[in-house]
């Protein structure tokens, strides 16, 4: 079979790679939204590498032979399909607020004795919050390799890095996780209801300050980057829009930790905002938003960027918006279109975009069929090269594409590769916490400053995430499950599974070396298949996709 030509995507070092590898770059085009022609395993591969993290050889199967439309529907409607993985319980922790008036409760006197308590207690408080956004960072990690659902967690990734929010600014876990649920519950659902959920989210109120929004004062922050990031884009708006639309969603605030209109700090008063005026408030904004053709392209643009191509041509992008205001931004019929479409098969979609760290992780996790134990690893090395979950670099997220490639992180994802398949052994940290912190000491500190304040509603947590020594990757699983008996089947069917695409003798005869490199064998020698799998996640065509 002739090798499918890969555009060159890389950048930087892996672009050099793609020379020497003989990577080929594919034409320029694309069709319209009509329905797909073919099907394919290679197209049911594509179709869960972009609607998921990567299929294995099974699911490939199951899903060609469900044809193209039957494949879509069983991604799309997915509540269809039973949810194994538990939902996250957060850990109960004070207030900040409830510490500090406790401390004003004990009546301490002595000026320096009550600034050392509370420093204390912001401290402790910090670290409890840090400390569950770890085991969430885990936890998430963990549902996007195990979940049967895999257009839920890849549409909340979506939109996670569209409505960003970090927790650097945030300080509240528990804030960012009911985020990250608000947001994978209405993943496929209408984008009106996630805009209106959005800007009511605890999290996103605070993290562009809309709680500091007030008619005396009002704080444009959230406003701004309502109209530009999150609906229309820069040049759609001008500032006396977003001046009005501050004004409306003044009032949008939290008390006790849900969202609440607090109408005494609301403007009432006539905005003029987008060529009309009335007396708008928050959710008139959103509907006179979702009316101009500009929010419904941006959005198009967005979605074609992330599950399509980088620069959408402007035919595509018309035919997806089109989709939206006729599917009336009903985000689940828009998405079974598009994934249905010729255009999201085409060669100039295939392989054409950059894994993100945590699309790397994730997939490499799927695709080889591990179980993962050091969960709280596999989170870490998304953050080593540049993807750190709920902690977005600023309000426009990550940049993606080409960024993702440079000398530092090209050397991390391949650190990665050989760190997973070598495993953690029995060195591994069951109790570690990463980010300079310990198990041991939150324990004596929480203990410490509970007894301190007499305060029996301050608790060690129960973390419910733990992570295990991550054991060595036994190829054998694999070399036994698919009943390879020579180094040619072995190379062949890992080239599959991995890059689920062809490769030309010569390439092919390279990674067959790594096998008889320590001499023939009867069988395919774990050790040197184990190699074979760290020198394929190393080649340019395991990172993009």
């Amino acid at each position: 079979m002739r090798p499918r030509n890969r555009r060159s995507v890389c950048g930087g070092l892996i672009v050099a790679a793609c020379v020497q590898w003989g990577v080929g770059l594919a034409p320029v085009a694309a069709g319209p939204l009509y329905a797909a022609r073919e099907w394919n395993e290679r197209r049911a591969a594509h179709l869960l590498r972009r609607a998921g993290f990567g299929g294995t050889p099974d699911e490939i199967r199951h899903l060609t032979d469900l044809g193209v439309r039957g494949a879509v529907d069983f991604l799309v409607d997915y509540e269809e399909i039973p949810q194994d993985h538990p939902a996250y319980q957060p850990f109960a922790i004070p207030s900040d607020r409830t510490l500090r008036k406790h401390v004003e409760q004990l009546g301490v006197r002595d000026e320096l004795e009550r600034r050392a308590l509370t420093k204390r207690i912001g401290q402790v408080y910090r670290q409890l919050h840090q400390l569950q956004m770890l085991d969430l960072r885990a936890w998430w990690m963990e549902r996007m390799v195990s979940t049967q659902r895999p257009l839920e967690e890849k549409m909340t990734f979506f939109w996670h890095g569209h409505f960003t929010s970090g927790f650097r600014e945030v300080k509240n876990s528990e804030w960012m996780y009911r985020q990250n649920a608000f947001l994978r519950e209405n993943a496929l659902g209408s984008f009106r209801d996630l805009l209106v959920g959005i800007s009511q989210d605890p999290a996103m109120l605070k993290y562009l300050d809309n709680t500091s929004n007030r008619k005396d004062h009002p704080n444009e922050n959230y406003a701004r980057e309502l109209l530009e990031l999150f609906t229309m884009g820069e040049g759609h708006y001008t500032e006396q829009d977003v001046q009005e639309a501050a004004r409306a969603l003044t009032g949008w605030t939290i008390v006790d930790g849900k969202f609440k209109f607090n109408s005494k700090i609301h403007d009432p008063g006539v905005k003029r905002f987008q060529g009309q005026q009335g007396l708008f408030d928050g959710y008139d904004i959103i509907d006179i938003i979702l009316k101009r053709n500009a929010a419904s392209r941006h959005l198009a643009t967005k979605l074609l960027e992330f599950f399509v191509r980088m620069d959408p041509p402007r035919h595509l992008v018309d035919a997806l918006e089109y989709e939206l205001r006729l599917k009336r931004y009903d985000l689940r019929e828009t998405m079974r279109t598009l994934l249905s479409s010729e255009a999201f098969y085409s060669d100039e979609a295939m392989f054409s975009l950059v894994k993100s760290p945590v699309e790397l992780v994730v997939g490499a996790v799927r695709l080889l069929e591990v179980k993962p134990e050091d969960v709280h690893a596999l989170a870490l090395a998304a953050e080593m090269m540049g993807q750190n979950l709920f902690q977005p670099p600023n309000v426009k997220g990550w940049d993606g594409g080409l960024k993702w490639i440079n000398t530092a992180t090209l050397f991390t994802r391949y650190n990665f590769a050989t760190g997973f398949i070598k495993g953690s052994g029995p060195s591994g940290r069951p109790d570690g916490m990463g980010m300079g912190m310990n198990m041991s000491a939150m324990r004596d500190a929480v203990e410490t400053l509970k007894h301190d304040l007499s305060f029996s509603e301050l608790k060690v947590p129960h973390r419910s995430i733990v992570s295990r020594p991550q054991p060595e990757f036994d190829p054998t699983v694999i070399i036994e499950a698919e009943q390879l008996r020579t180094n040619e089947q072995v190379v062949d069917h890992l080239v599959e599974r991995l890059l689920q695409s062809d490769l030309d003798p010569v390439r092919r005869e390279r990674l067959l070396e790594i096998l008889s490199s320590g001499g023939p064998t009867d069988r395919p020698d774990p050790r040197r298949v184990s190699r074979l799998v760290v020198a394929i996640m190393c080649t340019p065509e395991f990172q993009v996709y």
